[in-house]
C-alpha cells in the first residue's frame, strides 16, 4: 500500500495542539478560581488538571486547603466558557487563514518568493536605476548629469527597487481591457519621457492626464481630424505635404491605403498595391501643382476627374507617372473599378468637411517634422480606424513621415543616433491603423534613437491588424515584454508559460507495506508560473520578460501615486473642463443641424 501521509500528520498535530491549549486554559481557569475562593492553593499537578476537573468533576489535580470547598460547578462553567472562546478564536483564525490563502496578497507573496523569478541581486545588476545611468553615457552623451529616465523606461518596481529597461529596447505592453495599462504604465511613461514624443489613442484618457504637463517641457500639438479629443487648437496637417518627392508620395500612398479595410485584408493585397500606386500618383500631382486635400478628394472620388491629375503629372510630375496613371484610368474598366475601389475608400474621409479642414492647413500652419524633433515636443494622434470618417490611414501616413525624417536625421548625426531620442507610445494602434513600418521599427528603431512602445489588449489584435508573421515579428522584436493580468488566449498564455521556464519543487512521498515504511523525496519540474497564474495576476502587479533575463515580478504604481500627482491631477481637471465645453458646443451644433434639417423636411 502506498499513500501520502503528510495531511494526516498535520491533522494529528493540530488536534494535539488544540488539546494542549484547552488543557492550559482550563487549568489556568481552575487554578485562578481556587486561589480566589480559598485564598491559597490552586497549584496544578499537570497542565491537564483543568481538563480532569471539567470531565470528572474531581479537583484532585489541584492543591487546595482541606477546609476549603472547591467551587467545582463554577470552575466547570469557566472551563466551558474558556473552551468556547478558544474554539471561536480558532474558528476565526481558520476562516481568516482560508480567506488569506485565496487572496491576492497570498498569491503575490507566493510568487515573490518563488524560484525561477528574478531575485534582488539580478534586479540590481540588470534593471536598476544605476544600470540605466551607465547606459546614459552611450545613449545620451550630450547630457550633463542625466537622471535614469534619460536612458531608461521606468516600468515598475521589484524587491523595493525601481526597475528600468533601456530606451534602446522595443516594448510590448499587453493587458486585457480595464487591466490598468493606461493608469499604471502609459500615463507615467508619457509624463517621464525626456524628448520628442508621439502617442496614439482612440480615447482621451492619456491626453487629458498628460497634455498640460507635457506643455511645460515643450510644444504640444493634437491631430484630431474626427474631433474626438475636445481640444480647440488641434493641428492641421495636409496629406499632400512633401509629396513633391516621389519616394515620399509612394510611401504615403502605401501608408494611407494600409490603414483602410482593403489594406488590412489578407486576401486582397494585390488590389491594395494597385490602389496605393494610384493614390501615390494623385498625391504627387496634388503636391507639384500646389493643390491640397480638396483636389486629392476630387480626383480620388472619380477616375474621370483624375484625368486632370494625368495632365498635371505629364507637365510637372515624375517621368512615367502620368503614363502609369493614364493606363489605369483608360484601361480595362473592370480592373479600373477594382483598383479605384481602394482609392475611393482611402480618401473617403476627406468628403467630411471637418476632416477636410483638419487636412487643409493655412499659411504658417504647416507641421515641421524636423522642428518637432529638436525638443521635448509632443504630438497626440487621435482617431479611429473603423466606422464612418475613419482616418487611420492618414494618421499612419503622418507617423510614417515623422519616423522617416527621424531616421534621416539620425544618419546625419554623430554615431548615427538621434541625440534627442524619439518616443513612440502607440496605444490602441491595432484598433486605429496597421502601420506597415511597425515591425521594422520594432526591430531596428532602437539603434538609431527611436524608442517604441506598443500597447495591445492581446497579441491576436496584432495578428488581425497585420499578418500572423508580422505579429510574430513585433512580439519577437520586443526585447521587453510587460504582461498584465486578465488575458484569456490560452495558446498565447502557454507560450508565455514556456517563455518563463521551469522550476524545481520538492515532492515527498511515503510508502507503506508489510515490512515497514519509506520516504522518497524527488525534485519535480513545474512551470515558474502556470497559465492560470499568469491570467490571475492582480492589477497592481505585472510580469516583465526582459531580454535573456529571468522574469521579473513588478509592482505597478498608478500615476495618482506619483510625487507630482497633485499637479498632474489639477492639469487633468482643467483639461477635462475645456474638453467638456468643446463637446457641449459640438453637441449643440449637431442638434441645431438636426432641427434645421427636420424643419426643411
Amino acid at each position: 500500500m502506498r499513500a501520502h501521509g503528510s495531511s494526516f500528520t498535520q491533522i494529528a498535530l493540530y488536534a494535539l495542539f488544540g488539546v494542549v491549549v484547552a488543557g492550559v486554559l482550563s487549568t489556568a481557569a481552575g487554578a485562578a478560581t481556587i486561589q480566589a475562593v480559598c485564598g491559597t492553593g490552586g497549584n496544578p499537578s499537570s497542565v491537564f488538571a483543568g481538563l480532569q476537573l471539567a470531565l470528572s468533576a474531581s479537583p484532585a489535580g489541584f492543591a487546595y486547603p482541606p477546609s476549603c470547598e472547591v467551587p467545582v460547578g463554577l470552575i466547570r462553567v469557566l472551563d466551558v466558557t474558556a473552551l468556547v472562546l478558544m474554539l471561536a478564536v480558532m474558528a476565526a483564525t481558520v476562516i481568516w487563514w482560508l480567506r488569506y490563502r485565496q487572496s491576492d496578497r497570498h498569491f503575490i507573496h507566493d510568487l515573490r518568493g518563488r524560484d525561477g523569478l528574478a531575485k534582488p541581486g539580478e534586479v540590481r545588476k540588470h534593471t536598476s536605476a544605476r544600470t540605466a545611468l551607465r547606459r546614459a553615457k552611450t545613449l545620451r552623451p550630450s547630457m550633463v548629469d542625466p537622471d535614469p529616465s534619460a536612458a531608461g523606461w521606468k516600468v515598475g518596481s521589484a524587491h523595493g527597487r525601481d526597475v528600468y529597461v533601456s530606451i534602446e529596447d522595443s516594448i510590448v505592453v499587453e493587458g486585457a481591457p480595464r487591466s490598468g495599462k493606461g493608469y499604471r504604465f502609459i500615463i507615467n511613461a508619457i509624463l517621464d519621457w525626456n524628448g520628442p514624443l508621439i502617442t496614439t489613442s482612440t480615447r482621451n484618457d492619456n491626453l487629458s492626464a498628460t497634455m498640460r504637463e507635457r506643455a511645460r517641457v515643450g510644444n504640444v500639438t493634437v491631430f484630431d481630424p474626427q474631433e474626438l479629443s475636445g481640444v480647440r487648437s488641434s493641428l492641421r496637417i495636409s496629406p499632400v505635404t512633401g509629396c513633391e518627392d516621389p519616394l515620399v508620395a509612394d510611401q504615403r500612398g502605401q501608408a494611407i491605403v494600409a490603414g483602410t479595410a482593403l489594406g488590412a485584408s489578407k486576401t486582397n493585397q494585390e488590389w491594395a498595391q494597385v490602389s496605393s500606386s494610384v493614390l501615390s500618383r494623385l498625391l504627387h500631382a496634388a503636391a507639384v501643382s500646389g493643390r491640397g486635400a480638396e483636389a486629392l478628394a476630387r480626383w480620388g472620388s472619380n477616375p474621370r476627374l483624375a484625368l486632370e491629375a494625368v495632365t498635371v503629372l505629364a507637365n510637372d510630375g515624375t517621368p512615367g507617372w502620368s503614363e502609369d496613371l493614364d493606363a489605369i484610368i483608360n484601361g480595362d474598366q473592370k480592373l479600373l473599378a477594382n483598383s479605384w475601389f481602394g482609392v475611393a475608400g482611402a480618401i473617403r474621409p476627406l468628403a467630411i468637411p471637418a476632416i477636410r479642414r483638419a487636412m487643409t492647413p493655412g499659411p504658417g500652419e504647416q507641421f515641421d517634422p524636423d522642428g518637432f524633433l529638436t525638443g521635448s515636443n509632443s504630438l497626440y494622434l487621435v482617431g479611429t480606424g473603423a466606422g464612418a470618417g475613419s482616418v487611420g490611414g492618414f494618421l499612419g501616413a503622418i507617423l510614417d513621415d515623422i519616423v522617416e525624417t527621424a531616421r534621416r536625421k539620425a544618419l546625419a548625426s554623430p554615431g548615427s543616433r538621434l541625440d534627442l531620442p524619439l518616443a513612440l507610445i502607440l496605444d490602441e494602434i491595432a484598433n486605429m491603423f496597421s502601420w506597415p513600418a511597425l515591425p521594422r521599427i520594432m526591430a531596428d528603431g532602437g539603434g538609431v534613437g527611436i524608442s517604441t512602445v506598443v500597447v495591445l489588449q492581446a497579441l491576436s489584435q496584432a495578428e488581425t491588424a497585420w499578418s500572423r508573421s508580422e505579429a510574430d515579428t513585433i512580439w519577437s522584436a520586443a526585447t521587453a515584454k510587460l504582461l498584465l493580468g486578465g488575458a484569456s488566449d490560452v495558446d498565447h498564455l502557454r507560450d508565455i508559460e514556456s517563455l518563463l521556464g521551469l522550476r524545481r519543487v520538492p515532492s515527498t512521498g511515503h510508502s507503506y507495506n508489510d515490512s515497514g515504511s519509506s520516504t522518497n523525496v524527488n525534485n519535480e519540474k513545474v512551470p515558474v508560473m502556470t497559465i492560470d497564474e499568469i491570467r490571475r495576476m492582480p492589477e497592481s502587479i505585472g510580469l516583465l520578460a526582459y531580454r535573456n533575463r529571468r522574469g521579473i515580478l513588478l509592482d505597478l504604481r498608478g500615476w495618482t501615486d506619483r510625487d507630482d500627482a497633485r499637479q498632474v491631477k489639477t492639469g487633468k481637471q482643467l483639461t477635462e473642463l475645456d474638453q467638456q465645453a468643446v463637446f457641449a458646443e459640438q453637441y449643440r451644433a449637431a442638434m441645431d443641424r438636426r432641427h434645421t434639417a427636420g424643419e426643411r423636411n
